[in-house]
């Protein structure tokens, strides 16, 4: 586990100070896990300071027919920014797949709260986070209602390159919102822009 770098990427928007990074340095925790792992999330300690500190990750939901339906990809450094007590429905439950083997490095959950109390730009350093993972969503949301399968994979491509290399076509699919068969097209065709 890379202290170093968990510390600045959690202060990559608001300044960490000398003493919220001595706090953090000394509480927290680290988990690795294989490659093709796969938990529902709310078996794991995940909180706000969950970071993808090595390796890559999807979260997905299965649905009443089984279908898997991945919506969203995670990259090293990435935060999980997912809150632990997120509302479903009903019989739904989230899964994380490490799709290589994978460290999560955190803030144990117990902490948090001495966090808000004792360091005041904490709530800033959450809000960042929070604000990113809000408009990652957005951003998403919005690649599927305005873009066609084509510019949608492209910009996959160049955003999650190495996930293309390690996922299955399907569960991209399911992430782009086509169906695997046009996937298979558009890889197949070698005009891309």
């Amino acid at each position: 586990m890379d202290k170093e770098k968990y510390l600045t990427q959690l202060g990559n928007r608001t300044a960490l100070s000398i003493g919220l990074s001595a706090y953090i340095s000394f509480v927290i925790t680290s988990e690795t896990f294989s490659a093709k792992q796969t938990l529902p999330l709310n078996q794991l300690s995940v909180n706000p300071t969950t970071m993808l500190a090595k390796g890559s990750a999807r979260i997905y939901i299965v649905d009443e027919a089984q279908q898997e339906h991945t919506l969203f990809f995670y990259q090293h450094h990435d935060f999980l920014s997912i809150e632990p007590r997120i509302t479903l429905q009903s019989d739904a439950t989230l899964f994380i797949e490490f799709l290589e083997d994978s460290e999560l490095c955190l803030v144990p959950g117990t902490h948090i709260p001495n966090l808000y109390k004792l360091f005041p730009e904490f709530h800033q350093v959450q809000a960042g986070h929070h604000q990113t993972f809000q408009q990652n969503l957005f951003n998403h949301q919005l690649n599927l209602s305005v873009l066609n399968g084509a510019e949608r994979y492209n910009r996959f491509l160049s955003k999650y390159k190495q996930i293309a290399m390690l996922c299955e076509q399907k569960k991209i699919a399911s992430f782009l919102g086509i169906d695997a068969k046009t996937l298979s097209r558009l890889r197949a065709n070698p005009k891309r822009k």
